[in-house]
């Protein structure tokens, strides 16, 4: 049994869980085909390193950059490897790129089992009732989805996939790697802090939705509140538009001593910015899902974490404490009070706090996304109907 799954750009994630899904699938003899769009994407500058894969990879447009492809391209380099690669089963993720419509259209016209993955929420933007209407016809043709929680299987049964045809486990990061790599870095005699003062720390892309003018100005407060010796500083790792907007407002709000910009990192880069925080902060308006909280709880550190991300509910569980806070993103009070409460724990409180977050997030690695992959090809399996040729030989065969 050939299983295709196409992303658009293979980043550290996607890798992580390809190879997981790759390695479950050939302990049953069965193949693992993946497809990536482009060998470079803007929006994440991703340099993935390629190894020996239990999977096979395939690059439509290696040279290209993801945002400089026509969607007719992309539509018919898919359409041209399914027809040479016949896959028995497909993944497709989510149900607006052109590609992911190409997929979902060839395995419908061959009646083959269609796996939607997805991660959208019903609060992500306000829903508007005829767009709903025809994300709900294109969500009906696929046999069985994937999501990450509990939100998005709630959002797919609202567009009319039924709960029993829905597993969970899409959203999942490298959580071993990470937490080994971030605890060798903090007992190496090497692995010095990348900064000398306690510090709040923020992973994001710098664009409207991250939320992170508020975080400034929240943060700004939270200086006002607490005394200066006992201030925390705030590292924002990232980049993007914003970029020079919040610099500025950094300097409009006299912080640019306790402001840090280390900029785009990638993962090796990333590590020892993890292991010297004392807390992550994650304060987007608009999050799906929110891998970076995944890869803060593996690192052990306390989260403060937007009630609007999708991953809150799984990793930020009640009561308050358990692994850290949940805010409301839209006050910036609310963010400054959830600034001054982390500060205000003891270190064995934050401490305990990062245990029980690394814990939590364990069960949603690779291996989740492997397990719950196959568990909805079994569902989609089970709801197949036959094609053409196989109403002809069950025919035939009565006959």
């Amino acid at each position: 049994m050939k299983l295709t799954i196409c992303f658009t750009n293979f980043g550290p994630y996607h890798l992580a869980r390809l190879r997981a899904l790759g390695i479950s699938l050939r302990e049953t003899g069965d193949e693992l085909i993946a497809y990536e769009v482009a060998g470079r994407e803007q929006r994440y500058p991703w340099v993935p390193l390629h190894g020996q894969e239990p999977f096979t990879w395939q690059t439509f447009f290696p040279t290209a950059t993801l945002e400089t492809l026509a969607p007719s391209s992309c539509r018919q380099a898919i359409s041209q490897h399914l027809d040479r690669d016949k896959p028995d089963a497909v993944a497709v993720v989510g149900y607006t790129r052109p590609e992911s419509l190409a997929l979902l259209s060839w395995a419908v016209r061959r009646s083959i089992p269609r796996i939607l993955m997805s991660e959208s929420q019903a609060i992500d933007k306000p829903r508007v009732w005829w767009k709903e209407a025809v994300k709900a016809r294109r969500v009906q043709r696929f046999s069985s989805a994937l999501v990450g929680g509990p939100q998005h299987r709630d959002y797919l049964v609202q567009l009319g996939i039924p709960a029993t045809k829905i597993a969970m486990g899409y959203n999942a990061v490298d959580h071993d790697q990470i937490r080994d790599r971030v605890d060798q870095h903090r007992t190496t005699t090497s692995g010095r802090p990348a900064h000398p003062r306690p510090y709040f720390l923020a992973v994001n892309r710098f664009v409207p939705e991250k939320n992170l003018a508020r975080l400034l100005r929240a943060y700004a407060a939270y200086r006002a509140t607490v005394s200066s010796e006992n201030c925390w500083d705030l590292v924002l790792c990232g980049d993007g538009p914003e970029r020079d907007q919040l610099q500025q407002l950094v300097n409009q709000l006299e912080l640019t001593p306790y402001v840090q910009f280390p900029g785009f990192l990638q993962e090796r880069d990333l590590v020892a910015w993890w292991a010297g925080a004392s807390a992550f902060v994650h304060p987007s308006l608009m999050e799906p899902w929110g891998l970076v909280v995944n890869e803060a709880a593996a690192c052990r550190l306390p989260l403060l974490v937007s009630t609007h991300a999708g991953c809150m509910e799984t990793l930020v569980p009640e009561p308050i404490g358990t692994t850290g806070l949940r805010f409301n993103p839209t006050h910036d009070e609310a963010v400054t009070q959830s600034l001054v409460w982390m500060a205000a724990r003891t270190p064995a409180e934050r401490a305990a706090m990062g245990q029980r977050a690394e814990l939590t997030a364990a069960e949603w690695g690779p291996a989740r996304f492997a397990k719950g992959t196959l568990e909805a090809l079994a569902m989609a399996q089970q709801t197949r109907k036959p094609g053409k040729s196989a109403k002809v030989r069950a025919m035939r065969s009565v006959g």
